[in-house]
């Protein structure tokens, strides 16, 4: 089964820019020639992570940097990351003003715009589309929009999706698989806008990250270690009130495992002091079953065995994580998600929150 392997170097550089490691070429690593730096700007890109990389090499002294061929590469595309986000953010704000004046809507950001205010340069943390939370408001927005002639797709009952001012926009019933949604809290962002409080966003990044790696078999992206990093190091946030959240649910042992990896990969003291109970699985076995994951093959045999073995081969590691054994629980899940989406079920937890 052959998955996308991890790039040591990728990872020792983003330490060194975002969290104060040391630089990986004064501690013995080989400064890439040109074939090694261009590996190393596809696997960036692959990973979601190109400008980020580039704000690590600016730190670089002159002499490490890559070759100026490689390095117009980074500076073109972190040039167009930055251009993409500030168009996207712009048209958040006209859409954000626009809801509030028509329909006295105030808007809840998730995901891509909340995540990247934890970063240094939020501009380069990469994003496709604006995510919001609108709960038992979506229908109002769809209906208006429509009046508009904007064109709503309501195939995915947890959310619409849509395009406004060129830019796509997910916008969530509810945030949740299973109908265990949590009653979420309104924190003012900027702008006039909403988010999720620190605990919360990680709650949520958790859940997301978890499903998408299980259930559609596509590896954790290192942005995503990148962003539980920045959550966890936010000065509000508590692991207390995250514990609380995940108690009992999908990721009770999965956020524990994902902290524990990104404290040994990226930040060592992410959360120092903090009891994780990794239930007996090594970080070894958390990325070989979360991170290594084969591109998605055509055929659906193919795919059913490759994630057969999968389950086999960690079958131990998966009930020590989830309390039970893959196979219930990806077909039986699968059951209850398509019985929901044949009838356009949600569950009872889709209520907006207050806005304190």
């Amino acid at each position: 089964m052959s998955s996308v392997a991890l790039n040591p170097l990728l990872f020792s550089l983003l330490r060194f820019g975002l969290f104060g490691g040391k630089n990986p070429f004064d501690e013995g690593a080989a400064v890439p020639d040109d074939a090694g730096w261009q590996h190393l700007f596809d696997d960036a890109k692959h990973q979601a992570v190109s400008a980020l990389l580039y704000d690590a090499i600016l730190m670089l002294p002159k002499g490490q940097r890559p070759p100026r061929r490689v390095l117009f590469h980074f500076t073109t595309l972190t040039q167009s990351i930055e251009h993409d986000n500030e168009l996207r953010h712009n048209v958040l704000l006209e859409f954000s003003n626009d809801m509030r004046r028509r329909l006295d809507l105030s808007i809840f950001v998730v995901k891509g715009s909340s995540l990247a205010d934890y970063y240094p340069q939020p501009l380069h943390r990469e994003c496709g589309d604006n995510d919001l939370f609108t709960g038992h408001d979506t229908s109002k927005v769809a209906a208006l929009l429509e009046s508009d002639g904007v064109s709503v797709d309501r195939k995915d009952p947890r959310h619409l999706t849509f395009t406004f001012r060129g830019v796509t926009f997910e916008s969530h019933n509810y945030l949740l698989y299973h109908g265990d949604e949590p009653q979420w809290s309104a924190q003012p962002f900027h702008d006039g806008l909403y988010h999720l409080p620190p605990a919360q966003e990680a709650f949520f990044l958790a859940m997301h990250a978890e499903h998408h790696a299980v259930f559609f078999h596509q590896p954790l992206l290192l942005r995503t270690l990148l962003d539980w990093c920045m959550l966890l190091r936010s000065p509000e946030f508590h692991y207390e009130d995250l514990e609380l959240l995940k108690k009992g649910t999908d990721v009770e042992a999965f956020a524990d495992l994902l902290t524990a990896y990104c404290r040994q990969l990226l930040d060592g003291q992410l959360c120092v002091g903090t009891a994780l109970n990794l239930h007996g699985v090594t970080l070894s076995d958390f990325e070989k079953i979360y991170l290594h994951c084969p591109r998605r093959h055509p055929l659906a045999f193919i795919r059913v065995l490759r994630r057969s073995w999968k389950y086999l081969r960690f079958g131990r590691q998966y009930r020590a994580i989830y309390g039970v054994g893959m196979f219930r629980r990806f077909y039986c899940n699968n059951l209850v998600v398509a019985f929901r989406n044949r009838f356009h079920l949600s569950s009872s937890g889709t209520q907006f929150p207050e806005q304190h």
